[in-house]
């Protein structure tokens, strides 16, 4: 693929995220590749994620484990996202596979670490405009997420299958919470 065609690919994403799906879902790729770019994407967002730390000058008390442990909960997170997205779908109807949704996921994260760059370089540039584009970029991915997940499971309705994912976001959230809560300390 030629930059121009990754530049449409981008575009379309924006404009329809369905389609973009579709599109996405139809290359022929072995699985071999679609691991290796869960594990490249999964390093690229860690490097952004330090590099914005490093500039923003918290990188030394933020209290982060290393790189590649980061690296590994960010594959990890993305596998386990697939797993939900591939079963939540199917439970309310959809026709989405593991190997599709973990596609989608792998896609998404590569447009929201090009929505990294961009916070990152508003921050250097124009640091009070810094939080307008982190604010436009969660629309961006939520309006995006929803088409791919529609476009994944041949949903009819993207507003529809936004409020699932938020619904289901919380519900995880909750159901983490109180699996979790056993190993929080909490202060005396």
């Amino acid at each position: 693929m030629q930059r121009s065609d990754w530049t449409a690919l981008v575009q379309e994403a924006l404009r329809d995220p369905r389609r973009n799906a579709a599109r996405i879902l139809g290359w022929d790729l072995p699985d071999a590749a679609v691991w290796q770019a869960v594990a490249l994407v999964s390093v690229l967002a860690v490097l952004g994620l330090y590099g914005t730390l490093l500039i923003g000058g918290g990188a030394a008390n933020a209290g982060f484990p290393s790189p590649f442990a980061m690296a590994g909960l960010q594959v990890v997170a993305m596998v386990l996202l697939a797993g939900l997205m591939s079963g939540i779908g199917r439970m309310f109807g959809g026709t989405g596979s593991f190997g599709g949704a973990l596609r989608v996921m792998v896609w998404l994260q590569a447009l929201m670490i090009l929505l990294q760059v961009v916070q990152l370089l508003a921050l250097l540039i124009l640091p009070p405009l810094a939080g307008l584009v982190s604010l436009a970029s969660l629309v961006a991915v939520a309006w995006v997420a929803s088409g791919l997940v529609a476009g994944l499971h041949g949903f009819k309705s993207q507003g529809m299958t936004l409020l699932g994912l938020v619904g289901s976001l919380l519900a995880v959230g909750f159901v983490l919470s109180i699996l979790l809560l056993p190993f929080v300390s909490l202060p005396q």
